[in-house]
């Protein structure tokens, strides 16, 4: 059997300046904003028209909390992803020769079927899609081949007893005051009923450790070294999505330095409209950062302010460009050092953020005293400063977003004993563990003696003043 490898071009792409018809008056037009709205094609390059007339539909859906569906980022945000998932039917329908609407319930089926039967072109035995994003891609596709039907005037193509047959089910969400909310979905038998387990598998400090090896052993730039490794560092301990990670600015790192409890400015991009969120930062991954802006970002920017442009303030940087670096790269960057370090399971930016949010919350477990995941919920739904505060260290925008990793955390407590103190000392010598392995390894690439022994004595300054900040909270 030939197998279907993933890896193809994409069929899409952000319109980055869109302005849409809203209405008129008195001979007067009125536009509404639809900048980054993805604009779909066939693979012939022509433009796939009844999903782009989706795509504008769903610039005035309303999603969580009753916020427009995201836009932003170099993907298309929410919309994006929606985009991503129906050009894989957009590819589907190109190979089998078939208009959207000839599509039967058998079409479908087999659509599901070769998804399932996906593989990475690297890791051959590997699934690209387990059941739960399976089923998402599905209903995806599902509520727009809907749409076309009810705009075709044919309202039983997808329905109960329609050429495509789907049910609706029945499912529930807790919302921001602890109410729970039914929702519906519509579903399709070729769906499973997903995979058991937790789906938010956090990264394995080994795969943590073997990223860092493999930064340190390929042969690039010193440049690129300390970027990688600021990369891992932001990723590991303040847990940011990659667009935010990608969004740091240079002014954040050195507001942060000269406070006396640092805390970090990160833009969350998640749902709606973007907003500010301050994360606690430790001065060791301060200097490491500051230690990039010194020595390696100055170099860049140089190119990219060549012949008058201002510096647009972003920590990182294309080392050739000087422009700032996008979230996609750092994604890449991620995936080179798992292919070169060998690792086998599962290891991405995102990952790093599930393995953070469970760290905090055991923590959070530790310093409240709770008895069991029950007690966590009721506090978070009961208590709304607690509530805030826990969604602004996690950067999540619901309750419902947070209880997965009250579950991953309270299972973690089973299998450990230390106190709050010497778990959030435990990442501080991790942090401290991981900034002097980078200084030895600046030191052999040539870095001066004494500049190697200075750095050493600031960086174990900072981690005493980090240490007594933790022990006297």
């Amino acid at each position: 059997m030939k197998l279907k490898l993933a890896g193809d071009l994409k069929l899409f792409y952000p319109l980055p300046n869109l302005k849409l018809y809203s209405h008129h008056i008195d001979n007067r037009i009125f536009t509404k904003d639809g900048s980054n709205l993805p604009f779909l094609v066939w693979p012939d390059h022509t433009p796939c028209t009844a999903i782009n007339l989706y795509m504008l539909t769903l610039r005035d859906q309303r999603g969580r909390a009753g916020q427009p569906l995201s836009r932003r980022g170099s993907k298309g945000g929410t919309i994006g992803d929606y985009a991503g998932k129906l050009s894989q039917l957009i590819r589907y329908c190109s190979n089998e020769h078939l208009d959207f609407l000839e599509l039967t319930d058998l079409h479908f089926t087999r659509f599901i079927s070769k998804l399932r039967k996906q593989r990475y072109k690297d890791r051959l035995i590997q699934r690209q899609k387990n059941e739960n994003t399976l089923t998402s891609t599905g209903q995806v596709c599902l509520n727009f081949l809907r749409f076309l039907g009810n705009f075709s005037g044919k309202p039983n193509f997808v329905a109960e007893n329609g050429v495509i047959k789907t049910t609706t089910r029945e499912y529930s969400i807790v919302g921001h005051n602890g109410q729970v909310i039914k929702k519906t979905s519509i579903w399709h038998h070729s769906f499973t009923l997903g995979e058991t387990g937790d789906t938010r598998n956090p990264i394995s400090p080994k795969s943590v450790k073997s990223l860092r090896q493999a930064a340190d052993d390929a042969n690039t730039s010193s440049f690129i070294n300390s970027r990688r490794h600021l990369h891992i560092s932001f990723l590991e301990y303040l847990g940011p999505r990659r667009g935010e990670l990608a969004d740091i600015k240079v002014e954040a790192i050195n507001r942060a330095w000269h406070m006396k409890f640092p805390v970090l400015d990160l833009l969350t991009l998640k749902q709606g409209e973007p907003v500010i969120r301050q994360i606690p930062v430790s001065r060791v991954l301060l200097q490491q950062a500051r230690t990039y802006m010194k020595l390696h970002r100055p170099s860049a920017i140089k190119i990219f302010t060549k012949g008058g442009r201002p510096d647009h303030g972003k920590l990182f940087v294309s080392e050739r460009t000087g422009k700032p670096l996008a979230d996609t790269t750092i994604t890449n960057e991620i995936h080179t050092l798992r292919k070169a370090a060998g690792i086998s399971e599962q290891a991405c930016a995102h990952m790093f953020r599930h393995a953070f949010c469970t760290n905090l919350f055991v923590i959070l477990f530790q310093r409240n005293k709770f008895k069991n995941s029950k007690e966590f919920e009721i506090r978070l739904i009961s208590d709304s400063f607690f509530l805030h505060t826990v969604k602004q260290l996690s950067g999540h925008k619901t309750l419902e977003g947070l209880m997965p990793y009250i579950h991953l955390a309270y299972r973690r407590l089973n299998n450990i004993e230390e106190t709050v103190s010497i778990a959030n000392l435990i990442l501080l010598q991790d942090e401290f563990d991981s900034h002097l392995r980078l200084l030895c390894h600046e030191l052999k690439k040539g870095l001066g003696t004494f500049q190697f022994i200075d750095r050493v004595e600031e960086l174990i300054s900072l981690k005493y003043q980090d240490r007594d900040d933790i022990l006297n909270k």
